[in-house]
């Protein structure tokens, strides 16, 4: 699958939206380890960047957990209590620092474009 930017959705999101799927569907089990950024964005034929995006969006939405020296991991739902909701202040918190990074990524696309304008390789 090859994501295409529009206007409805980021391409990191779609690859997110890819990986949850299988994730959900058991394809990836609690506890295993997610395939490596390169192998990701090789997948999706994408920058290694969009690649690790998609998978701190799945970290921010807590279907994975990062391990800083071993990659992604699929979180395991048996220790989360059935029925537990996060409480509105903190639901308002992740809504403002994903409005927040979604402004920071449009940013880093930009000035990779102002770049490469610059710069043409």
């Amino acid at each position: 699958m090859t994501p295409t930017a529009d206007a409805s959705r980021r391409v990191n999101e779609q690859i997110a939206d890819a990986l949850q799927g299988d994730i959900e569907s058991g394809k990836l089990k609690a506890g295993e380890k997610l395939p490596a950024v390169r192998s990701i964005a090789s997948d999706f034929g994408v920058a290694a960047g969009t690649a690790t995006k998609a998978l701190q969006l799945l970290a921010q939405r807590g279907v994975v957990r990062p391990d800083s020296t071993r990659g992604y991991f699929v979180n395991s739902q048996a220790g989360k209590p059935e029925g537990a909701e996060p409480s509105p202040e903190f639901v308002a918190i992740m809504k403002e620092i994903e409005a927040i990074r979604a402004h920071l990524a449009r940013l880093d696309d930009r000035l990779h474009q102002l770049e490469e304008t610059k710069h043409p390789e």
